[in-house]
């Protein structure tokens, strides 16, 4: 027999699991009788009270089968309506509930978060009637199995990633870390949950070659300049997108970049950059500095013709009227504009891709890609772009070779 304290209507209950005559768990919530307020200490004890006289009963309460003459008949768990324990699709509600009253996470985090509550975890685990005080290594993994074949909704595909996998596991393993706080389990499952090997996903980007026939075929275009700032510096779409006005120090020549735009339900704006090697400054060159001021243009004369609609931010890309640009109709904008020019196709964060490899091309180091690219670490650099390195190699060997 275990007990732990629980918070209903604001008061401390003591909940009590034990196993039947036939031996199936069961779970008895039992008042302590005080309020959550400045109480805690004496609800444990009443706990520790609670759990003595159930495990040394009097010679009446011996005669009794099942602790439940000291259930708290009033209280009737409002969620579930299940006495026996908490369903987990409830509880994962109530996480994302608390998780965003408690602001624990950032807003693209908790919306992330919050999607693959609502698509993946609730709808699979409401059909099973399963109880959080159920779950094991054993069920989370069949969820996990089940998911990576049937996880996916988009038209022409039913399997997960591993990196979505990787992700829901994530959200999976908060839960019960909070479920393990609640004292409904004795320990985090999702730890021996095993995932797919991964399969490393080749890099596509265009050569030098590519890049000059793109940007030709798009100089007209309303997004070009910002496909050409994310090509030369290899910005991330957040960061393309997040450039303002205090970005650019026009009098000493540089671009900083510390601001990011990304989507999930809503466009987020954020004052800081993914991490904190992301923040990093840029030389400005003529070319691009000659894009800002256009850019510039464009805002005084969007503000003339729209009036009072304009709508003022300090992004540098943006609609004539003033409004920042959605990050995915960039990603659709793009897309539709490669194929409408009969380019091969890759996607807006390949131009990225396209900035590294122009750079290995022209002789840079993995380490002065790591640091153009605002990489944590050069480790990430190597993974990602080590086998576009042997050209570079194949000319070493050329050199010392006998």
């Amino acid at each position: 027999m275990t007990g732990s304290l629980q918070i209903k209507n604001g008061k401390f209950y003591a909940v009590i699991r034990f196993k039947d005559s036939n031996n199936k768990p069961k779970q008895k919530w039992i008042s302590t009788g005080y309020d959550v307020k400045n109480n805690k200490r004496k609800a444990e004890q009443k706990l520790q009270d609670i759990l003595f006289e159930l495990e040394n009963p009097g010679e009446e309460a011996a005669q009794e089968a099942e602790p439940s003459v000291v259930t708290d008949e009033a209280y009737q768990p409002e969620a579930s309506g299940n006495p026996c324990g908490t369903l987990l699709w409830e509880y994962v509600e109530k996480w994302m509930k608390v998780s965003r009253q408690r602001d624990r996470l950032e807003e693209n985090t908790y919306q992330g978060y919050e999607s693959i509550c609502n698509k993946h975890i609730i709808p699979y685990f409401k059909s099973k009637k399963t109880l959080v005080e159920d779950i094991n290594p054993d069920m989370l993994q069949e969820f996990i199995d089940y998911e990576r074949v049937n996880g996916n909704n988009k038209k022409g595909k039913s399997e997960l990633s591993r990196t979505s996998l990787k992700r829901i596991k994530i959200v999976l393993g908060l839960v019960c870390k909070e479920a393990r706080r609640d004292g409904l389990i004795t320990s985090n499952p999702t730890e021996f949950i095993t995932l797919p090997k991964s399969v490393k996903r080749d890099v596509t980007y265009y050569n030098e070659k590519q890049l000059k026939t793109l940007f030709e075929c798009i100089r007209d275009e309303d997004i070009y300049p910002i496909i050409y700032v994310t090509v030369l510096y290899g910005l991330r779409r957040s960061e393309a997108l997040g450039l303002k006005w205090d970005s650019v120090d026009f009098e000493n020549k540089t671009v900083t970049i510390k601001h990011t735009v990304v989507r999930f339900s809503d466009v987020i704006e954020k004052d800081r950059t993914k991490t904190a090697s992301s923040y990093r400054t840029y030389p400005l060159p003529d070319e691009i500095e000659q894009i800002f001021l256009q850019q510039r243009e464009k805002e005084k004369l969007g503000r003339k013709t729209y009036g009072e609609l304009y709508e003022e931010n300090d992004y540098i890309f943006k609609w004539d009227y003033g409004r920042m640009y959605n990050p995915d109709f960039i990603t659709r904008k793009f897309s539709k504009l490669l194929k409408a020019n009969d380019l091969p196709h890759i996607r807006f964060h390949d131009l990225r891709h396209s900035c590294a490899s122009l750079l290995i091309s022209k002789g840079f180091t993995l380490k002065d890609i790591q640091e153009w690219l605002g990489h944590a670490d050069i480790e990430t650099t190597a993974n990602i772009y080590a086998h576009l390195d042997q050209e570079r190699k194949n000319k070493i060997m050329a050199s010392i070779s006998f």
